[in-house]
């Protein structure tokens, strides 16, 4: 058996992984797959048309016929050996079954683990997760969990993570790979290898960051330059450009609350009082509410 949570961040993390089959899964410990969907690490996905039988010295790939038993109605794939080594083989459905690897879920169990502050906010799409901030030995860290660094568009990827140039003091934990050569925007943040410090309780994730906090990191340049609001302050330059008809300040901080909380302008990841706006982010959004305003009068 080989360590199966090691096993998926890993293969998540090679370019061309694909989807994990029942065929890799039965190397892990029983009940692991079923962990890791519970817990949000995998999604089911289609099932697979082809799968490498086990039953066959050769490994070969077979494509099973799905028929019905016409007496007791079970469902199960059927296969004629050309070779005729085999025989006609029987495969149970549950041997097509394939899962996807969830990495915003992955996340947010990363970022449970380690006891951060803040949203955990997607910044590029399967990519890099926010996962909030963290303060250890009086340190603190932006953390964010990153997949696919040492892949060819990795820098290409990384030039629209905004959440990553925003960050103060960002840590970046990839899930296996480190990258190559520098990828990063303007910024160097430090970085760790979330598959050698992981590990699995019976309470989820656990994950320690002590080793790995103290590492310098350099923000990006906008990071030093933003300035950040209070949703007050916010609220109210939104009421004072006047740019919602009829919008007053308890609307406009419900307003703001909300497209803080869908990711429509950058934040600094916490929650209630604590929330800050990024003036820059914001003022493009207020740009844009201004606009949609207009239209409704052209």
């Amino acid at each position: 058996m080989i360590d199966a949570l090691r096993h998926l961040l890993c293969r998540s993390d090679l370019v061309y992984a694909g989807l994990l089959t029942t065929w890799e899964t039965k190397r892990w410990t029983t009940g692991s797959v079923e962990r890791f969907f519970e817990m949000g690490l995998l999604r089911h996905a289609a099932a697979a048309t082809s799968i490498r039988f086990d039953g066959c010295d050769n490994g070969c790939i077979v494509t099973p016929l799905i028929v019905t038993h016409a007496r007791t109605g079970e469902r199960f794939g059927v296969y004629g050996c050309p070779e005729g080594e085999c025989g006609m083989v029987h495969i149970p459905l549950d041997d097509l079954r394939q899962w996807s690897f969830d990495m915003l879920a992955t996340a947010r169990a990363v970022a449970k683990a380690i006891g951060s502050s803040g949203e955990v906010v997607e910044d590029v799409p399967d990519r890099l997760v926010a996962m909030g901030s963290v303060v250890i030995a009086d340190v603190r860290r932006d953390v964010f969990l990153a997949r696919g660094m040492d892949w060819d568009d990795a820098e290409v990827v990384m030039a629209d993570a905004r959440h990553l140039k925003a960050a103060a003091a960002p840590l970046v934990l990839v899930l296996a790979n480190l990258p190559e050569h520098p990828i990063w925007p303007d910024c160097k943040p430090a970085l760790a290898v979330l598959e050698e410090m992981v590990s699995l309780d019976e309470n989820g994730l656990v994950v320690d960051l002590s080793l790995v906090i103290g590492r310098p990191t350099k923000p990006h340049p906008d990071a030093m330059e933003s300035e950040w609001l209070t949703v007050t302050a916010a609220a109210e330059l939104l009421v004072s450009e006047d740019v919602i008809d009829d919008l007053d300040f308890k609307r406009a901080k419900a307003r703001i609350s909300r497209a803080a909380t869908s990711g429509r302008f950058m934040t600094n990841g916490e929650q209630g009082a604590a929330r800050r706006v990024e003036s820059g982010s914001f003022s493009k959004w207020v740009l844009e509410q201004r606009s949609k305003n207009l239209e409704k009068f052209c």
